[in-house]
């Protein structure tokens, strides 16, 4: 039986904890949607679009994922989010998926939250986040791509403050803060922070592996009574619990190998992503813009066309990246703006299984967060498994046989996620 489980709120952010947990050895199975959960395995994980929904939609989607995973007797349960802690009120809501935990789980007691990935650059200091971009470290009120995400922009670095405006309850959350490394009383301030009565959740520093590793310890620890010991937070959890258990010393990424013509698709508005897609048309590859008439709404003629282009340049042997912008500057971005991320990731994924269908390509790049679990969705894709480590958060997977795209090579990429020639080293092509 799974030791460790997790939920997480995009397709692209479970990708990234498969990665962590096969990194260090474990057999780790992500499933999608309502699947059977596999008792194959070290870690299990369900993953939905939750990062993209509001309202009811989250509500019935974070339940239905938590009743299904506590189901395995775990004793430890992430709840896993993107390690830039991208959400609002209304849209993804961290603070609304707490409360889910705690109706879930209700003798838990105060949840913690960690979304450090000090591997990944990402740090929480004094509860304030920072992350890392082209090589600085902004925090996250200043970073240049999250304090303009296209639907969630984070104006806030504290994550108390943010937490308590998500939650709606008026009260700070509080915090265990990096002295608490240093002078010993860690493993006490853990424990006065999980028996503060009414608490709904606190927020825990860390900006190194020690310190990862100091909570995965205090969750392994606990009493398991009442369920699994909750954690809100990111891949950097699933490293530091995968630590704990393997005697393995970490798996390396190996050259890639693709079998054809690469297919990439991407929702993605980001710089970093942007940076990608100029750096593979650069290097040769077949450019092929989503019309921006089409992410208005369905069109048949325009996604023929579109089928079209692509197919024809896969028959010609070449590197295919369809995208729906370049960038936040990109003047789709604007007009594009009332599409939702269901039909974007909808109309992307449809692409890339009628190519894989149609044997066109078995090597497909998904890039863009809050888009991806729409996008593997339309592929029919029901499970996927760890086949290779490659960049941090980003492993080289396979999906069940039934699904459109369950003899290829797959790489889901979040929208922040990985180098400037990412796509050509899942190409194959020299840097």
């Amino acid at each position: 039986m799974p030791a460790f489980g997790f939920v997480a709120d995009d397709l692209t952010g479970a990708a990234d904890v498969l990665a962590q947990s096969h990194r260090y050895g474990l057999e780790a199975v992500l499933v999608i949607g309502d699947a059977t959960l596999p008792a194959d395995a070290d870690v299990v994980g369900i993953a939905g679009p939750s990062r993209s929904l509001a309202g009811t939609a989250f509500d019935n989607l974070v339940r239905r994922d938590l009743a299904g995973i506590a189901a395995l007797h775990l004793d430890v349960l992430l709840y896993k989010v993107c390690s830039t802690f991208d959400s609002s009120v209304t849209v993804g809501s961290i603070g609304r998926g707490i409360q889910l935990l705690h109706e879930q789980f209700p003798l838990h007691g105060p949840v913690p939250v960690v979304p450090a990935q000090p591997a990944f650059g990402r740090y929480t200091a004094f509860s304030n986040h920072y992350a890392a971009h082209a090589g600085q470290i902004y925090r996250l009120d200043r970073h240049p791509v999250m304090s303009r995400h296209p639907s969630t922009p984070m104006a806030e670095a504290d994550l108390r403050q943010v937490l308590a405006e998500q939650l709606g309850t008026g009260d700070v959350p509080g915090a265990i803060h990096l002295p608490a490394y240093e002078d010993g009383t860690f493993k006490d301030a853990w424990a006065d922070r999980r028996r503060e009565p009414g608490a709904p959740a606190f927020v825990v520093d860390a900006v190194d592996e020690r310190h990862m590793d100091a909570v995965a310890e205090a969750l392994t620890r606990e009493e398991h009574g009442h369920g699994p010991s909750v954690v809100v937070g990111s891949g950097g959890i699933m490293a530091a619990l995968a630590r704990t258990i393997s005697d393995q010393a970490p798996r390396t990424p190996g050259p890639q190998h693709p079998s054809g013509p690469v297919l990439a698709i991407s929702a993605s508005a980001s710089s970093t992503t942007a940076e990608q897609i100029n750096d593979a048309v650069s290097h040769g590859w077949e450019d092929v813009p989503v019309p921006a008439g089409l992410l208005q709404g369905p069109d048949a003629d325009a996604e023929a066309a579109l089928d079209r282009r692509v197919s024809a340049a896969l028959q010609k042997g070449r590197n295919v990246v369809v995208h729906t912008t370049r960038g936040p500057g990109d003047p789709r971005y604007g007009a594009a703006k009332p599409a939702d991320a269901g039909y974007v990731g909808t109309l992307i994924g449809g692409i890339a299984a009628r190519m894989a269908n149609a044997g066109l390509t078995r090597d497909i790049a998904v890039c863009g967060g809050d888009t991806s679990s729409h996008a593997l969705i339309a592929m029919g894709v029901r499970e996927l498994r760890v086949s290779d480590q490659f960049v941090t958060a980003g492993p080289i997977l396979r999906a069940d046989s039934s699904s459109a795209v369950g003899n290829c090579r797959l790489l889901l990429k979040g929208g922040q996620v990985g180098p400037t020639d990412i796509l050509r080293r899942f190409s194959g092509q020299p840097s």
